[in-house]
């Protein structure tokens, strides 16, 4: 026989339809505690937002500030270092930028040149006439290179110590003396090394032995009706040269107008 249900039968415990009151509160109270986490969440990620961008904006200035002392274009450097060098009493000098080495602009190299003089001579620029006699007098200092055809007999210190420049004259006297009783061909002074140059500028003869070695070498060459064969004993760093000159091509001395810049540099030096 068929059992009839009853009209409303109790929900049985464990049910997911169970609506206890207890149960009810719980459910009803997830929402509000899930906005208060994400509420929290967004508030520590806002402070640690703020905090970093502080510690970076404060890594940054101390970044700058390291770079303004650091860097070989900042001017921050360049006052510390022309303070540290000269004081307050460096001479600023107009038209001195970032393009002051390139040698082809004209504006550049005379601001450069400025510069070079103004701390330690004169801001004076010499007149006409005072740039010509200056010029005159050095003219020798602006020559174009010349180029010789020699031979160098060198007597070193390194062998004769102190005596060096006595063995190069007994070397020289000897060859004369030989020359004059053969009665033909120049007797050569024997030295400790033998050298022959052919077409060897003034310039890289400055370079092996010294200037004076070339100013005696060309003094004595313009002042002597004959090349000089055998002229010396001459200075240099190796010791005591003894010089034949077999041939010159003098150069020739530059137009004032193509090297004013540079005269005027060095009459400023040469003003007391």
């Amino acid at each position: 026989m068929a059992t009839t249900p009853p009209a409303n039968p109790a929900p049985a415990i464990g049910s997911k339809f169970f609506d206890s009151e207890p149960a009810m509160k719980k459910i009803s109270s997830t929402p509000f505690l899930r906005v208060i986490a994400i509420l929290f969440a967004i508030a520590a990620l806002v402070i640690g937002g703020i905090y970093w961008l502080g510690t970076q904006s404060t890594a940054d200035r101390q970044t700058v500030a390291l770079d303004a002392l650091t860097n070989p274009d900042s001017d921050a450097l360049q006052r510390r270092i022309n303070q540290q060098l000269f004081g307050d009493d460096l001479v600023d000098v107009e038209g001195i930028g970032a393009d002051i080495d390139n040698t082809l602009d004209p504006n550049a190299m005379q601001a450069k040149l400025a510069g070079l003089t103004k701390n330690v001579t004169t801001e004076r620029v010499p007149t006409e006439q005072e740039l010509r006699l200056f010029y005159a007098l050095n003219k020798d200092n602006y020559r174009n290179p010349s180029l010789f055809w020699l031979s160098v007999e060198t007597f070193t210190t390194a062998r004769h110590g102190g005596q060096v420049f006595e063995k190069a004259q007994q070397a020289l006297e000897s060859a004369r003396q030989a020359t004059l009783e053969s009665g033909s061909s120049s007797a050569v002074p024997e030295g400790d090394s033998h050298d022959r140059y052919a077409r060897i500028s003034s310039t890289e003869l400055a370079e092996r032995y010294g200037p004076s070695f070339v100013a005696s070498l060309m003094q004595a060459s313009e002042e002597s009706a004959a090349l000089p064969c055998w002229h010396g004993p001459i200075s240099s760093p190796q010791g005591a040269n003894l010089v034949c000159v077999r041939e010159v091509l003098w150069g020739d001395y530059p137009a004032l107008v193509s090297i004013k810049d540079q005269v005027i540099n060095d009459w400023r030096f040469s003003v007391k």
